[in-house]
């Protein structure tokens, strides 16, 4: 029986994230679906961040998610023509959206390493203060903070984070 490392593992499950979240992020944009902050847009700006970041543990520091675009629609062109239509488009949607992010994840994970580096001694939960702050001032999105504490044998004080936000929903319905 064949045994794998676990950092081969680790590896794999980044490919194949990276070959899923290409495929449903280009079909969506070509359907005229766009990134963004609310609902289904949301929703694809997380699945190309978590993409990203999955490319990050491959090593990949500049954009190269959009770049697949091309792959994409030699592949699947035959059997979803709006790949090939709209090709330039979805890269140059897919490149906007990642350049952004990958600013975000330079600057959050070097504030997030410099609190789990603070992190007192047999303490387990990353606090929701230091979760909220990455996110409020950085943009750093809480699911992003709880995978990388997860991966560090760490949870995030989500309570805590909750209840901040809700403080500053409250403070912004009031202005």
């Amino acid at each position: 029986m064949l045994f794998r490392s676990n950092e081969q593992e680790k590896m794999d499950v980044a490919f194949r994230v990276i070959a899923d979240h290409i495929r449903t992020l280009s079909f969506a944009v070509a359907d005229g679906i766009q990134p963004g902050n609310n609902g289904r847009n949301y929703v694809l700006r997380r699945i190309l961040r978590r993409a990203v970041r999955y490319g990050r543990t491959l090593g990949f520091h500049e954009p190269f998610f959009y770049k697949l675009v091309d792959v994409l629609a030699e592949t699947m062109g035959s059997v979803f023509p709006e790949i090939r239509e709209k090709r330039k488009h979805v890269m140059e949607v897919l490149r906007t959206e990642e350049e952004s992010f990958n600013k975000t994840l330079d600057k959050g994970t070097k504030i997030f390493e410099a609190a789990v580096g603070t992190q007192p001694a047999g303490q387990q939960a990353l606090s929701g203060d230091q979760a909220f702050l990455l996110f409020d001032t950085y943009g750093f999105p809480l699911d992003l903070t709880e995978l990388m504490a997860r991966e560090r044998g760490l949870t995030v004080d989500g309570a805590r984070f909750e209840k901040l936000m809700e403080e500053q929903r409250s403070k912004a319905r009031a202005a």
